[in-house]
């Protein structure tokens, strides 16, 4: 499993190159470069930024792309993912980008140093968030073509469930923790516990947006909407632009369960629970029966009765197959053939009944004579 992070740091590009290009740092100098040459990056880079005059700025993006330390993968193997992944990135199409791949640490990580100008027309680097979450997936392929393990959502680096906060921007995920540990007053930390205080006693939607409602939140919930937004009320009234949050971004900071389907599942299995117990408080008791002279309770129904109802059950079963059809056809036949055996044995028994009777009654008028 590799995961693409960005790096923020205040060093200047000749110290990022420097740092990742040390010889202790790099296994077997597993170090390429995309449109420049990797001894001589610093320099082209430099040059690009001088030939277009844009020294000034930000001068560089710094990108680590990391495997899981049970991951069984070679640095070679990494390298190469690395340099293809970095030669397929669209936004990098024209930048110089220097790829080192390290083994230093108890897991494998490559570092891209992308130039912030483009050696071809000179345009500065764009990079936005959305960029990132494709980068990321774009990784998730590369890996999986490999045979290799792909991040989880809800999991941590390592594969473990994830039990705390996350968040893609630094300043949100610290806030966030802040919230936390009670440091500081966050709306989103108290819509996301009213969302899970309120979807444990709600059977429905109506009645979870009721809920939510009489603790001061707005709740945006529409079938034409891919997502639901939570609206903080208190601080709309006092003209706060900081009010709002979707479904999406709590699922993303917490990793837990806010999407509709999944409250939705939350308010049937509610339902159910409740109908249960109405049901339970509502039927009526059985009075026990009165106990027989030998002090055990009666027993209202007989072996028989049981017997022959458990064999209905088993006939009407095999009926519905038919294994099962020929079994009862076989058995009928068989029952009628029995029935016929005791017929003829029945009459047999009355024929010999009879003739005993007649040669008894010849007897008896011959001792008349």
């Amino acid at each position: 499993m590799a995961i693409i992070k960005a790096v923020s740091s205040k060093a200047s590009i000749g110290q990022a190159l420097d740092y990742v290009t040390r010889d202790e740092k790099t296994e077997e100098k597993l170090i390429s470069g995309l449109h420049c040459e990797p001894e001589t990056a610093k320099d082209e880079m430099q040059a690009t930024k001088e030939l277009w005059g844009k020294t000034a700025g930000r001068t560089y993006k710094h990108f680590v792309q990391s495997f899981a330390p049970n991951e069984k993968i070679d640095p070679a193997l990494a390298h190469r993912i690395a340099c293809r992944f970095a030669a397929e990135r669209p936004e990098w199409k024209g930048f110089e980008v220097l790829i080192a791949t390290h083994k230093d640490k108890d897991h494998v990580h490559t570092h891209f140093i992308v130039n912030s100008v483009s050696c071809e027309d000179g345009h500065k680097l764009q990079q936005s968030r959305a960029d990132l979450k494709d980068m990321k997936a774009h990784s998730d392929r590369l890996c999986m073509e490999q045979g290799l393990h792909i991040t989880e959502k809800g999991k941590t680096f390592s594969g473990e469930i994830r039990e705390e906060t996350a968040a893609y921007r630094k300043e949100t995920y610290r806030l966030l923790k802040q919230a936390e540990r009670g440091q500081v007053k966050s709306y989103v930390q108290d819509i996301a516990l009213a969302v899970l205080d309120c979807k444990e006693t709600a059977t429905g939607r109506e009645e979870f947006i009721r809920l939510m409602n009489g603790k001061g939140y707005g709740v945006d919930w529409r079938d034409s909407h891919k997502y639901i937004t939570y609206t903080d009320l208190a601080r709309e009234q006092a003209g706060e632009k900081a009010c709002k949050i979707r479904n999406n971004k709590l699922e993303k900071y917490y990793n837990m369960g806010f999407g509709k389907e999944s409250m939705e599942h939350e308010f049937e299995r509610n339902a159910r629970t409740a109908e249960t117990e109405q049901s339970e408080r509502t039927a009526p008791r059985a009075e026990p029966a009165e106990p027989d002279r030998t002090g055990k309770q009666p027993v209202k129904r007989s072996v028989g009765d049981v017997e022959r109802e458990l064999r209905g059950i088993d006939e009407a079963v095999k009926s519905l197959t038919s294994a099962g059809r020929s079994e009862q056809a076989e058995r009928r036949r068989a029952e009628q053939k029995a029935r016929q055996r005791a017929e003829a044995e029945r009459r047999a028994v009355e024929e010999l009944q009879r003739v005993a009777s007649e040669r008894h009654i010849g007897r008896d008028r011959g001792f008349e004579r």
